[in-house]
């Protein structure tokens, strides 16, 4: 995946033209990892990063990571994705279609049920300040064929983004709503895994020192796959360059 993103990148700049391409990175630290409403660090900090290409066309490509604890071998997650997107005219509109490959070098194994890596296609529609997602698992490396697993081919998740753009005195709120439809949920005994989850985050833009966020998640009820819908609390620093 690494080798094929790196020659999609290429491609794109060999015909646009080098010059018409911006490259990006972004740095984070974390006090809890939240993945649409469940912690991938143990509620252990972490710090992430990446690196973009993003075309005037609308193509960009990327690349972002993070440190993880399943409980396993695994100690890292590796994102590499792709899409298009972009504004209908000046209607207030914007889309994007993108696919993401999820990679967690080191996973895998009889204590997991086998390796970890998933690959998703999305698409969003935004306006003004709401933009709405849906994201397909297409493609699970997840063995399922002895019980039902969850992040496997199949798998939907709908998301809902509330950014009104408002600020104060460098504070800005955003909310969102999701809900994951997993393909085998119900499937067999304790397999009750589908859920709704929602969240608000406050930021603060601190200049070249970046941006300072304070944020609340919470899922709607427990079950064999969430075990607490108690709230969520979390800090996180980021900055661009």
């Amino acid at each position: 995946m690494k080798h094929a993103k790196t020659l999609l990148a290429s491609a794109l700049l060999a015909t646009a033209g080098a010059a018409q391409a911006e490259l990006s990175a972004n740095l984070g630290v974390v006090s809890n990892y939240y993945f649409r409403g469940i912690s991938q660090t143990d509620d252990k900090a972490a710090v992430q990063g990446g690196i973009d290409y993003n075309h005037e066309s609308g193509l960009y490509v990327g690349t972002w990571l993070s440190n993880v604890d399943f409980g396993g071998k695994e100690n890292a997650e590796v994102d590499l994705y792709a899409g298009y997107g972009g504004d209908i005219g000046d209607s207030g509109f914007s889309y994007d279609v993108g696919t993401i490959y999820y990679w967690y070098p080191g996973a895998g194994g009889e204590a997991q049920g086998g390796d970890l890596d998933y690959a998703e296609v999305n698409a969003s529609l935004g306006w003004n300040w709401l933009t709405g997602s849906v994201s397909y698992t297409y493609w699970s490396e997840v063995d399922s064929s002895n019980e039902p697993r969850t992040f496997n081919s199949g798998d939907v998740y709908y998301h809902l983004d509330v950014d009104p753009g408002w600020s104060y005195e460098g504070f800005s709120p955003t909310a969102f709503i999701g809900y994951y439809d997993f393909n085998d949920d119900g499937d067999g005994p304790n397999t009750e895994f589908n859920y709704t989850h929602w969240g608000i985050g406050v930021s603060k833009d601190a200049g070249d020192f970046g941006s300072l966020s304070v944020n609340y998640e919470q899922v709607d009820d427990t079950n064999d796959l969430v075990s607490s819908d108690s709230p969520k609390f979390w800090i996180g620093w980021t900055k661009d360059f």
